[in-house]
C-alpha cells in the first residue's frame, strides 16, 4: 500500500510530453535558411546571371552541393535530438565526400595556374562572403540548438560539429544567391572555409548549450 502511494505521488505532477518528430525539426531549419535566402536577395541582390535567366552552371554546382550537405547534415542534427544506438544518419558523410571535390580541385588547378589567374582570391571580397554566411549561419545554428534542447542528445562533440557544418552550408547556400564569382578558386577557398569555421565554432560551444 505505501509503495503505491509513493508512485502515484511521484507520477501526479507528471505532464505528457509531445513527442519530437524528426522532419518538423528539419522543416524548421529548412524554412529559417529559406528566410535569410531571401533576405539575402532583397538586401544583397541577386547574381546578374539570375536576374538575366542563365545562371552560370558553376551557382548550380555550388548551391547543390551545399544544399545537399546542409541538408544532409541537417537531417542527422535534428535525429540526435532523440538518443539511439546503432542507427545513426550517416549520408551527410557522402554529402561532405562530394562537397571536398571543390577545395580538392581548386588545390589541383592551383598548382597548375598561372598567379594572375588567382587574383579573384583578393581578400576583399572574399572576406564578405565568408563573414555574411557565418552570420547567416549563426541564425540557422540557433535554431537547431533550440531544437536539440528539447530533446536528449547524447553524442554532444558530434553534435556540435554538424551543427556548425550544416549551418554554415546552408548559410553559404544563401549567400550563393548574391555572390557573383564562379572562379573555382575562390569557391574552393571562402565557401571550404566558410563551413569549416562554422563547423569548428559549432564543435567548441554547441555541447555546452545542450548539455543536461
Amino acid at each position: 500500500m505505501m509503495s503505491d502511494k509513493m508512485i502515484d505521488s511521484l507520477v501526479d505532477d507528471l505532464t505528457p510530453v509531445k513527442p519530437l518528430r524528426a522532419r518538423n525539426g528539419l522543416a524548421l531549419t529548412l524554412v529559417i535558411a529559406a528566410v535569410f535566402a531571401v533576405a539575402v536577395a532583397v538586401f544583397g541582390g541577386l547574381r546578374g546571371d539570375i536576374l538575366m535567366g542563365i545562371p552560370h552552371p558553376m551557382f548550380f554546382l555550388r548551391a547543390g552541393a551545399l544544399l545537399l550537405l546542409g541538408v544532409t547534415s541537417s537531417y542527422a542534427v535534428i535525429a540526435m535530438s532523440q538518443p539511439a544506438v546503432g542507427n545513426s544518419f550517416k549520408g551527410w558523410v557522402w554529402a561532405l565526400l562530394a562537397a571536398l571535390l571543390f577545395p580538392a580541385t581548386a588545390i589541383v588547378m592551383a598548382m597548375m595556374a598561372a598567379p594572375d589567374n588567382m587574383a579573384i582570391l583578393v581578400p576583399r571580397y572574399g572576406l564578405e562572403c565568408l563573414g555574411i554566411s557565418m552570420l547567416l549561419g549563426t541564425g540557422i545554428a540557433a535554431t537547431q540548438v533550440m531544437w536539440l534542447r528539447r530533446g536528449a542528445p547524447v553524442a554532444l562533440n558530434r553534435a556540435g560539429w554538424l551543427v556548425g557544418m550544416s549551418s554554415g552550408a546552408l548559410g553559404a547556400a544563401a549567400y550563393s544567391l548574391h555572390c557573383p564569382f564562379n572562379s573555382i578558386f575562390y569557391v574552393g577557398l571562402w565557401y571550404s572555409l566558410a563551413v569549416v569555421l562554422c563547423a569548428v565554432v559549432g564543435r567548441l560551444v554547441v555541447p555546452h548549450l545542450i548539455r543536461w
